[in-house]
């Protein structure tokens, strides 16, 4: 029980720093010109209408993570005797847990006003 509180705690710290830091770099962009953002992100893969005149600047990334294969091997054994004469059985078992791949995509949206300024920002995903 106490592991999961911890590893929980340890969750919490890393989403709480890794989503600060994704409002702190979409913030940086308030109140630029959308050409600046262009030039540092590159163009992006959707744009849509803001319904006022401007636009909406989409950012999508694949991202994808692969945990690494691992293999535990399970022993059990029974020891029996009388006197000085022993004998033994006993069993091994190895269980393999395969890589596990997984796939996600991120969502960084930029809306950009008629003259060009970004004035609002919002974002989805790690």
């Amino acid at each position: 029980m106490k592991k999961l509180i911890v590893l929980l705690c340890l969750f919490s710290l890393l989403f709480c720093g890794c989503a600060a830091q994704i409002n702190k770099t979409m913030a940086s962009w308030q109140g630029s010109h959308f050409n600046n953002l262009i030039a540092s992100w590159g163009p992006p893969d959707q744009v849509f209408s803001d319904g006022r005149d401007g636009r909406i600047l989409i950012y999508v990334k694949h991202k994808q993570w692969t945990t690494p294969g691992k293999s535990k091997t399970y022993s059990q054994g029974w020891i029996t005797g009388w006197d000085d004469f022993v004998w033994g059985t006993g069993t091994e078992r190895i269980v393999y847990t395969p890589p596990q791949t997984y796939q996600w995509k991120t969502y960084r949206m930029f809306w950009i006003d008629e003259d060009g300024y970004i004035y609002r920002w919002a974002w989805r995903g790690f």
